[in-house]
């Protein structure tokens, strides 16, 4: 799992150029909430996650630019959300993969179960689904 917590642009292009000095990885938690001042297309897209998981709010980030760059990335198998964001309704993954889904009051939530063979798994409370990634 990769989590840059609010890091920005300029930081994390130093990252990636001239060099991917991180590489690839299975889980990004998305930085800053989904904000366009982090989540570069150069960082998201170099990482090359199989999934990601953007802690906003309905109504805190979760931007337009954040979400298509996110479902852009090469080898991205899927990307889930705590909450659908108001600001981008266009822009959002499946309800399957959205946790508090437009107007909700319920608080639910995701989690993640890893193993020690690199397999890990994606439980949605809103749903009661997991789904695995290797």
């Amino acid at each position: 799992m990769f989590d840059l917590g609010d890091l920005t642009w300029n930081k994390e292009i130093e990252l990636m150029c001239p060099n991917n000095s991180i590489g690839t990885v299975d889980l990004f938690m998305v930085s800053h909430h989904g904000f366009d001042a982090s989540n570069s297309p150069t960082l998201v897209h170099a990482l090359r996650p199989k999934v990601t998981i953007m802690n906003n709010g309905a109504r805190k980030i979760g931007s337009p630019a954040v979400l298509k760059t996110i479902q852009a990335s090469p080898g991205l198998q899927a990307a889930y959300q705590l909450h659908w964001p108001e600001n981008a309704p266009g822009d959002n993954p499946l309800d399957e993969f959205i946790a508090n889904l437009e107007s909700s009051q319920d608080g639910k939530w995701i989690k993640i179960s890893a193993e020690r063979n690199g397999r890990f798994t994606v439980f949605n409370a809103r749903t009661g689904t997991s789904n695995s990634y290797k």
